[in-house]
């Protein structure tokens, strides 16, 4: 019985989504951006810190270096 008013009501939403039509935007093709300079820096610093590291790397710790040193550095480059 629940199957038969379960069908029932997917159909008569089926129906309405049908008379509305998709309000649906299409999406924009969006461009890949260029990195930006952190985006740069911490994929360095975390690629010297892999081959430093080897077998010991730890991907979390090495982010987090980088974030540090980017925050301790960014003042300087500018």
């Amino acid at each position: 019985m629940d199957n038969t008013r379960l069908d029932k009501l997917e159909k008569e939403v089926a129906d309405l989504r049908t008379k509305m039509g998709s309000k649906e935007k299409p999406k924009k093709e969006k461009k890949p951006r260029e990195p930006s300079a952190y985006n740069d820096f911490v994929k360095k610093s975390i690629a010297e810190e892999k081959s430093k590291m080897g077998e010991n790397y730890d991907h979390k710790k090495a982010f987090k270096n980088a974030a540090e040193a980017w925050s301790k550095n960014k003042g300087k480059s500018s």
